[in-house]
């Protein structure tokens, strides 16, 4: 437990060290519609010499780390390997989700999910831990943080800081302070996939704009331009960028009862999204592939295993 307690996820170490100061509420990456999740399961690492996006998005499950099986071993020796990976990235997007038991089918003791990303060539990012449980019943930060102190005093003051919830700071994007000139342009040539402004005006439009319950699509799309529009006429928004939150809600299933977000492969290996009336309109084209994806819109990252 001591030697878990110590890892803490790439990113968490970062804003640990860091002199990054909060401006905002947590938010999502810009790059967000730019990315693929690379999805790695438990002990698993991206290879040093693979994953050459950028934006390099992951998603890592830390689901088995115990005293008893060596899964705390197992999880400690694919870190090296997920920070070697993130350093080097421009833009970078880390999900996780930490686990910890004494043994395998023991309940769980402490729970937690990590959201972190940086943008190294505007010189911002964001971290957020959220949904703490302590021996299966929900918990605040405050209340993991204090069981953690004892062994790991650094790894505590992440928790208190960015978690959401009873005794936690809340989730906070930041400024890091220094930003790195070398860095390519953004993702497909357009500065909104590295303003934060644009993440924004995307969280404002989802608490606004309910997909869930959008009797019918066009309600939501002209929610979510109003919602773009108020962002752009209050100076929050560059008006360059009120398109794409729109094309988000255009591309999206929203009052679209039982539609799904489908990504199509084809043989030479171009993508494309589509929202399809059902999963089983989903078809492959001819020598290709064909994925039902996991969000509500186009502009929602698809996930791969591993460097695929």
């Amino acid at each position: 437990m001591n030697r878990v307690a110590s890892s803490l996820s790439v990113f968490a170490v970062l804003v640990a060290t860091a002199s990054a100061q909060p401006i905002s509420p947590y938010v999502d990456p810009p790059f967000t519609s730019q990315c693929v999740v690379h999805h790695f399961g438990e002990a698993e690492a991206p290879p040093l010499d693979g994953c050459p996006d950028d934006p390099f998005c992951v998603e890592y499950e830390k689901r088995d780390i115990t005293a008893s099986n060596g899964g705390a071993i197992r999880f400690l020796a694919a870190e090296p390997a997920r920070f070697a990976v993130a350093v080097p990235k421009c833009r970078y997007w880390q999900q996780d989700h930490w686990r910890i038991q004494l043994a395998p089918g023991d309940p769980t003791i402490l729970q937690w999910d990590g959201s972190y990303w940086f943008d190294k060539a505007t010189a911002t990012g964001a971290a957020r831990l959220r949904d703490f449980t302590i021996g299966g019943q929900a918990g605040g930060p405050g209340q993991v943080a204090d069981l953690i102190a004892p062994v790991d005093p650094d790894l505590a003051a992440v928790i208190r800081t960015y978690g959401e919830g009873d005794g936690g700071g809340g989730g906070s994007s930041f400024d890091l302070g220094v930003s790195d000139p070398t860095c390519p342009a953004p993702p497909a040539g357009n500065a909104c996939y590295d303003d934060l402004a644009l993440s924004r005006a995307r969280a404002a439009a989802a608490a606004r704009c309910d997909c869930a319950g959008a009797r019918f699509h066009q309600d939501h799309v002209r929610c979510v331009a109003a919602v773009a529009g108020e962002e752009v006429a209050a100076g929050r928004l560059p008006a360059a960028c009120r398109g794409l939150v729109v094309d988000c809600a255009k591309r999206s299933v929203c009052g679209r009862a039982g539609a799904v977000v489908c990504f199509r492969t084809s043989a030479g290996g171009r993508t494309r999204c589509a929202i399809r009336r059902d999963a089983g309109a989903c078809r492959a084209p001819a020598g290709g592939a064909a994925s039902v994806g996991g969000g509500w819109s186009c502009c929602d990252p698809r996930s791969v295993e591993g460097c695929s």
